[in-house]
């Protein structure tokens, strides 16, 4: 599959450049993860698609303009924060993970492919989103495969500022924990979400973003302790 071309269908803007860039990422996370635990999926097509590509496709749905900054909590092996931050050099990513080993296999990545729009923390994020220097500071977070809908808003939403977006990857079974998260938004003082449908490339199956506007200030209880979230959902 020639990862140029197929961007280029997407209508996303990417050089030949970002595009030997973002194969390189993949070249080394699947290296890197035969020592450490990243990612299940180690084919490099499946990569190409399943990480890469997938990342990237949040950019049909919203804007990406210099100056901004995302967020990517619980980055994992880096995706989707690396794959965008190559796409987007002039925007800023912090990319946050509980896991220290996971952070330093991503700091590593970072040095590898030369990014210098990438930082990362080791952090739980419920004490980084109670955090005067993370709480409401970013115009995007991104959460992908971190945890069921109604225990990821508590968790994502309190880092968005004011007129900024929270987005969730899930998969085409989305629809029981949207339902679920109901109460938590009304307690989040969250927008009505936004659900984009996509499919992804080479019969890789279908994929759903959750996107969720800010107008309000989160309530500054949430998130609540460490552990609570996943033990007592909203």
């Amino acid at each position: 599959m020639n990862l140029f071309t197929y961007l280029k269908e997407l209508e996303l803007s990417v050089t030949e450049k970002q595009a030997a860039l973002l194969q390189d990422f993949a070249k080394i996370l699947i290296a890197k993860n035969e020592v450490l635990n990243l990612t299940r999926i180690t084919d490099k097509k499946e990569v190409m698609v399943k990480h890469i590509i997938d990342a990237l496709i949040v950019a049909k749905f919203i804007t990406f303009k210099k100056g901004m900054k995302v967020l990517d909590v619980g980055t994992g092996g880096g995706v989707p924060g690396i794959p965008l931050a190559i796409l987007f050099p002039e925007i800023d990513f912090l990319l946050a993970d509980s896991v220290a080993k996971k952070i330093h296999a991503v700091d590593e990545f970072i040095q590898a492919l030369n990014l210098r729009n990438v930082k990362t923390v080791v952090g739980r994020a419920e004490e980084l989103a109670q955090d005067k220097i993370y709480r409401e500071e970013f115009d995007v977070v991104l959460a992908r495969a971190v945890a069921p809908f109604r225990i990821l808003v508590e968790l994502t939403y309190p880092f968005v500022h004011l007129n900024g977006k929270m987005v969730a990857y899930k998969g085409p079974e989305y629809l029981h924990e949207f339902m679920d998260a109901q109460n938590a938004l009304r307690l989040l003082q969250a927008e009505s979400p936004q659900v984009k449908r996509y499919y992804l490339p080479e019969n890789q199956g279908e994929r759903t973003l959750i996107i969720i506007p800010k107008k309000f200030q989160t309530p500054s209880k949430y998130p609540r302790r460490v552990g609570v979230p996943g033990k007592t959902p909203l």
